[in-house]
């Protein structure tokens, strides 16, 4: 029994149809995504340089604790108080500097919860520090 074998037909795809449908996809999306516009705040970070001592009122001091308190010029505040102490500074100066200090433990949303509370009472010269000292002294 000798078969014979036919050849199979292999019958194409057109695919045209699909990379236009693709590149019209693409097109789409491209034009109706909205991009988030990244508000940020500039930091000035310490150079290793000694700076000459700035004249006492004209920075105001934000000391971060490991434990979570927050220091504003050496008065212990909870968050709301802190805002409204920063908002009246800064509207009666609002080029003030900001030195935000944390000591070492204080966690990364501790630090970033006080630069956004900076931010949003309208801190912009913020400088933000470290101290050595297990805890700040006043």
């Amino acid at each position: 029994m000798d078969f014979q074998r036919t050849s199979r037909q292999y019958k194409e795809i057109n695919l045209t149809a699909l990379i236009d449908i693709v590149f019209h996809l693409m097109v789409f999306v491209m034009l109706t995504t909205s991009f988030v516009v990244a508000e940020s705040m500039e930091l000035s970070l310490p150079s290793g340089k000694t700076a000459a001592p700035l004249p006492a009122g004209s920075v105001v001091r934000i000391q971060i604790s490991s434990d979570g308190s927050v220091l504003v010029d050496n008065q212990s505040m909870n968050m709301e108080q802190m805002n409204s102490t920063l908002g009246n500074k800064i509207a009666a100066n609002a080029d003030i500097k900001i030195a935000v200090i944390s000591t070492p433990g204080v966690s990364v949303q501790q630090l970033i919860a006080v630069l956004d509370a900076v931010y949003l009472t309208g801190g912009r010269n913020v400088q933000v520090d470290k101290s050595t000292a297990a805890t700040v002294s006043p």
